[in-house]
């Protein structure tokens, strides 16, 4: 999930600032992962239906991760990674 998803969810039941404050939070708990050029080029070529589920699978490749956490199981049908929602992996 980039930040700007999760900003736009939060920011639906939160004002923008508290929205930031827990953003700030979130950020001392992740790494963020950069989205440049080879990416992108990736992305646009690809046959992915859902353009932002697109950006998370070729960053997820480019950067040598193991696994995709999603709700969207669906839309990672011809993943190379294995595809796990979120309960299927603290389950595992």
């Amino acid at each position: 999930m980039t930040f700007a998803n999760t900003h736009y969810l939060l920011s639906k039941e939160l004002n923008s600032n508290e929205a930031r404050k827990i953003l700030i939070k979130f950020k001392l708990l992740v790494s963020v992962l950069p989205l440049d050029d080879k990416i992108l080029g990736l992305v646009l070529s690809s046959d992915f239906n859902d353009f932002e589920d697109a950006i998370q699978y070729y960053t997820a490749l480019e950067n040598k991760l193991n696994i995709i956490i999603t709700r969207n199981k669906k839309d990672f049908k011809t993943s190379k990674l294995p595809v796990l929602t979120a309960k299927e992996y603290l389950n595992r």
